[in-house]
């Protein structure tokens, strides 16, 4: 293993979903972000996240390794947007230069040194790259999330050919549809005139559902009866969707099984929204939207659409009510009477802080065995550490 990707430096503009993981395993798109660097490096990557949730990745033994031998490694800044000529000025680096944009913000660095804070600070000789794209935070991958779904199907066409559908389904601009082995689709209606549409292996699309791309499902994810998908959206492996959603991540193995509405939202693992629960994606009176900024600590005001960032194993009771720009943490447990608060902190009951620790790994674990899975130790470790911070 030769590359590292580190999102040390900018994790924190990508909370609640960096809490729980390290960027590499969040997805947008077809692909994780590790996924993506993979294709483009064409070799495996390692993962160089924060102390607590290193365990997550260190159980894998070439992961772990790279910390113990005096290899020369590259260690890269996955917030840069990767592309064939970036790959290329990284693989010509020598032992102890970086590569930095035309601002001074780090790409890539190629060292033996394993500390990540004197490889960040270090005064390695530079290289610089001009031109280069970073994701700045988690409200940006929204505004990217159509281009990434565009260069991920652009990737997966050049490898292989889709499946044909059967004459039941309704297809605009076939050419910009694809469907992996095992997915099965009926009596839908799929329109990639605006972007492209991508079905993962073993997904299921029923009867009456109507999709405008862009649009992802992964592998295994169901789509309901007459859902209506609009563009950009990706619904990610393991996932189960219903009614109406529009520009919306969903990571993973989350589910939003019934009527309701989600829009300009990143939704991430392991979460639930119970039927008839929606979110505001726009204020009553079109101004501008403050959202919860947790890293900063502060109200900013970000725009006049957005609906809700939701961390990792949150759940929202039947008929919840989203408010306009919520920032939601990880871990809640979310019911309560009219609009809910725009910001709900890590480890929520309701609508206040005190979910323990010992229900949360029971309602996980019941939720991961209607998956097939049960919650790991790793998964276990790096809530306990997020649990006491939060006491």
């Amino acid at each position: 293993m030769r590359y590292i990707l580190v999102d040390i430096p900018d994790r924190e503009n990508f909370y609640p979903f960096t809490l729980t993981r390290s960027l590499a395993d969040c997805r947008v798109g077809i692909f994780t972000f590790k996924e993506r660097w993979e294709h483009y490096l064409k070799e495996t990557a390692g993962v160089y996240a924060v102390n607590y949730l290193q365990v997550l990745y260190t159980e894998n033994d070439s992961n772990k390794d790279f910390l113990l031998n005096n290899e020369s490694l590259f260690f890269i800044n996955i917030t840069a947007i990767p592309n064939d000529n970036l790959i290329a000025s990284i693989k010509e680096l020598k032992q102890g230069e970086k590569l930095v944009n035309e601002k001074g913000k780090w790409i890539a660095t190629k060292t033996k040194e394993r500390a990540i804070p004197k490889i960040l600070l270090a005064e390695f000789p530079p290289i610089n790259y001009a031109g280069v794209e970073f994701i700045n935070d988690a409200m940006h991958l929204l505004k990217l999330h159509p281009s990434f779904i565009q260069k991920d199907f652009e990737f997966i066409i050049a490898q292989r050919t889709s499946v044909k559908t059967n004459d039941t389904n309704h297809l605009i601009n076939p050419s910009q549809i694809f469907i992996e082995e095992g997915a099965q689709v009926s009596c839908a209606n799929l329109n990639a005139s605006e972007g492209p549409i991508y079905i993962g292996k073993e997904a299921i699309i029923m009867e009456g559902v109507s999709i405008r791309g862009p649009f992802v499902l992964g592998n295994k994810g169901v789509i309901k009866m007459n859902t209506s998908i609009y563009g950009a959206t990706s619904i990610g492996p393991n996932c189960l969707v219903g009614g109406e959603i529009k520009n919306s991540i969903m990571m993973g193995s989350s589910n939003k099984g019934h009527e309701g509405y989600l829009g300009d939202s990143i939704i991430g693992y392991w979460c639930n929204l119970g039927a008839g629960t929606s979110n505001s994606n726009i204020k009553n009176t079109a101004g501008p939207i403050q959202m919860w900024n947790e890293a900063k600590q502060l109200w900013e005001t970000i725009g006049q659409k957005m609906g809700m960032l939701v961390g990792d194993y949150t759940r929202f009771a039947i008929h919840s009510s989203i408010n306009t720009g919520s920032y939601i943490g990880v871990c809640a447990n979310i019911f309560g009477n009219g609009l809910l608060p725009k910001n709900i902190p890590n480890f929520t009951w309701g609508v206040t802080p005190g979910y323990r620790i010992e229900e949360i790994f029971e309602d996980i674990n019941n939720w991961k065995k209607l998956k097939g899975i049960i919650i790991s130790e790793e998964e276990k470790q790096v809530l306990e550490h997020l649990h006491k911070q939060s006491v």
